[in-house]
């Protein structure tokens, strides 16, 4: 009796056992069962290194975020003190200009620079850097797309360096007023000795020293208001550098963000 050829099914025909089809097809199976075992193997570790590989982004990125967060508190801290320096530098140049007008008193003048105190309690930048530094030491900073990367070193390396120049030049500056324009700054304490008996609290022992006839003549000077007005363009400069660093630092918090939202699900897991 014939067999239908319809009914021909490959996959259920019998080959001898030992025969070379048979041992083909078996061997030929044993070797696809392998190469894909194999196969999936490698996949599967790749998959996990590459995940593993994006927890450590994921958590170096939020890493950066805390410090960048940090650095924008203390340059608000540091705008808002160039802030009110460039206000009360610019009564002072006001009020040495009504006294040399002669609309006001140089009593007058003395009152007025010690209810102003201090022109500028001038402070400084630094910016924490721990993260980028570790990341730039085992090369992880390299992981991140390359717009990101280039953002954060551009904070970290241009800002850093810029911010070090200008905290010299700001603190030198400062120092050299206080001391050879502005003596009246150098005696705000909590005391003020006038020789071995007599004891001055703050604001007292700013009007002594406003009223020494020696001082009167430096502060009713030319010199003092060119002084104060290169002591004040300083502070505006130093304040226009602040706002730039904080621009740059806002770009990088944002491209960090945004890069942190394409990865929302992955858990964070301590090394």
């Amino acid at each position: 009796m014939k067999k239908d050829p319809k009914s021909f099914d490959p996959f259920k025909m019998e080959l001898p056992r030992g025969s070379v089809r048979y041992l083909a097809l078996r061997y030929s199976l044993e070797f696809v069962v392998v190469v894909l075992g194999i196969t999936a193997s490698f996949w599967l570790s790749e998959w996990s290194e590459l995940q593993n590989d994006l927890r450590h982004q994921v958590k170096d990125a939020q890493d950066l975020l805390q410090d960048l967060e940090s650095d924008a508190a203390r340059l608000a801290e540091v705008g808002s003190a160039a802030d009110v320096g460039k206000e009360r530098t610019l009564r002072i140049l006001q009020n040495h200009t009504r006294m040399s007008e002669g609309e006001m008193t140089y009593e007058a003048f003395a009152d007025s620079m010690v209810n102003i105190g201090y022109p500028y309690n001038y402070i400084t930048f630094f910016m924490n850097d721990g993260t980028y530094k570790t990341l730039l030491n085992n090369g992880r900073l390299q992981n991140f797309p390359t717009e990101v990367e280039e953002s954060i070193k551009e904070y970290y390396e241009y800002v850093s360096k810029r911010a070090l120049d200008n905290n010299a030049m700001i603190d030198n500056l400062s120092l050299n007023y206080f001391v050879g324009h502005h003596p009246m700054c150098m005696v705000k304490g909590d005391e003020f000795s006038i020789g071995a008996e007599k004891v001055l609290d703050w604001p007292a022992s700013a009007r002594f020293v406003m009223n020494l006839s020696n001082i009167q003549e430096r502060y009713k000077s030319d010199d003092f208001y060119v002084q104060t007005m290169v002591y004040r363009n300083r502070i505006v400069f130093h304040r226009t550098l602040i706002q730039r660093y904080e621009n740059i630092r806002s770009k990088v918090e944002t491209e960090l963000r945004a890069y942190l939202a394409e990865h929302p699900d992955l858990e964070i897991k301590a090394d």
